[in-house]
């Protein structure tokens, strides 16, 4: 079940950080700085604008989120209103957003300066009533998905506070320092980002809308920036952004596999990176190398940034607690619910162990394994092996339906367009890596379409190779 967090007054640290060093640069965007000062009058009017439309304490509210300082401004003021925030993707079509608003018994909808009423109470006496409001949730945020449909994932204040201290004291940083907002603040990574600034006086950087990432990496004068993989393969492929990189305080990498070819690119590039592992239901990191991380710690996830919040169980799974662990997933009425182990550790799917040193390796996830022929199939290990490969920038392996063997692994491969596609030469690059069953029975080019975000959804891929090869 939830936890029982305190009920009271949430401290905003903008406000606290406005009152110590109220000129210190808070947010940045191409046209504008915001001191602290100036954010914390934003927010003041936001909240007043929120509160005169109704919204109030315990309220949830979907926030169709962008890189803006309307929207920063939004998600604090919902937080000092005691308001629990939604943040939605806003691509989705209508018709996700209000599967969303059911899920989480969302009362408002806020998108910019447009503010909409989704559950009203009825004047019948007999009709359902909106859901109850609970005042310790300060965000709601959907999961990946990647194996799955979304869960919707409930966090306190001290969750992403913790996160975010725990962060700071790994990962340096100060005031002066910008961060590059180049994660979705509809991700737990991108709220991050607001609480981590935020806590260290530093300033979050809004991208521009309609430059790529590169050329807001390297206009932005950030000192700092959270990358998926995917982001950095491209990123290294460009001088100009690998220069803008290498100059930078500290890379933060997560939030979906790597692979060890992209580590020594990395570190061939010069680059100081830091390599985290986490998920939604931690607030992000848990886990990370050190900023001045060897080489060889940098092939790990890291350790436990706060000690005795990680354990291995005995069937291999990772099981973590600890003051970031999330409340629980939205469960109905106004209640959420953390499944736990019987001595109170939360299983997270992936699989994985520690090595001598203390470092975290993760191998896969356990819904991602398949049977081929009575063998076990973890999708991770061929891919690792694939992105080991010249040429290869990254991969994703699927389980195919085949009448034999139940299922034969399909690797999907992302390799430059200049270079020429070879199935035979990947075959003999992966048998001195894998045992013979291991190797996928067919090789398929990268569908950029079926990967938009941050983490590729194993469904969409595995039903991709059942049209293209079944």
């Amino acid at each position: 079940m939830c936890n029982k967090p305190s009920h009271r007054l949430y401290n905003c640290p903008v406000a606290i950080r406005a009152g110590s060093h109220p000129t210190a640069t808070a947010l940045v965007t191409k046209k504008s700085l915001y001191t602290y000062a100036a954010l914390d009058a934003a927010i003041a009017a936001r909240q007043a604008f929120l509160s005169t439309h109704g919204i109030g304490r315990g309220d949830r509210v979907l926030v169709v989120v962008s890189p803006s300082v309307s929207c920063c401004a939004t998600l604090w003021a919902l937080f000092r209103l005691g308001a629990t925030a939604c943040p939605m993707n806003p691509a989705l079509p209508e018709t996700a957003l209000a599967r969303t608003a059911a899920m989480v018994e969302a009362h408002w909808m806020v998108a910019e300066q447009t503010v909409t009423p989704l559950r009203q109470p009825s004047a019948s006496t007999d009709a359902p009533q909106p859901a109850s409001k609970h005042p310790a949730f300060a965000t709601i945020v959907l999961t990946s998905g990647s194996s799955g449909a979304p869960k919707a994932a409930v966090h306190s204040h001290e969750n992403h506070l913790a996160a975010a201290r725990t962060a700071n004291r790994n990962m340096p940083l100060s005031p002066g320092d910008r961060w590059l907002l180049s994660l979705s603040l509809f991700h737990v990574a991108g709220l991050a980002v607001l609480f981590r600034c935020a806590l260290a006086g530093a300033a979050a950087a809004l991208p521009e809308a309609g430059l790529s990432l590169e050329d807001n990496l390297t206009t932005s004068g950030a000192t700092h920036v959270s990358l998926v993989p995917t982001q950095l393969y491209r990123l290294l492929e460009s001088s100009r952004a690998a220069a803008a990189l290498r100059n930078m305080k500290g890379v933060l990498l997560g939030g979906a596999p790597v692979a060890p070819s992209l580590i020594a690119r990395a570190w061939n590039a010069g680059l100081s990176l830091t390599r985290s592992y986490g998920m939604t239901e931690t607030a992000a990191q848990l886990c990370a190398t050190a900023s001045n991380a060897s080489y060889e710690e940098l092939l790990s996830d890291g350790r436990p940034l706060v000690s005795n919040t990680i354990r291995i169980g005995t069937d291999g799974m990772v099981e973590v607690r600890g003051a970031a662990l999330f409340l629980g997933y939205y469960h109905g009425n106004g209640h959420c619910r953390r499944p736990e182990t019987a001595d109170g550790w939360f299983r997270t799917g992936d699989m994985g162990h520690f090595d001598a040193q203390g470092r975290l390796h993760i191998t896969g996830r356990a819904d991602a394994m398949f049977i081929c022929g009575g063998e076990n199939i973890q999708p991770e290990e061929i891919e690792a092996a694939l992105c080991a490969l010249p040429g290869v920038r990254r991969a994703v392996v699927a389980p195919l339906p085949h009448d034999e063997y139940g299922a034969v692994p399909v690797a999907f491969v992302d390799k430059p367009q200049s270079e020429a596609w070879d199935d035979a030469a990947l075959r003999d690059g992966l048998a001195p890596l894998l045992p013979r069953f291991k190797i996928p029975r067919y090789f398929l080019a990268w569908p950029n379409t079926l990967c938009p975000g941050m983490k590729p959804n194993r469904n969409l891929f595995a039903a991709e190779a059942r049209k293209r090869c079944g």
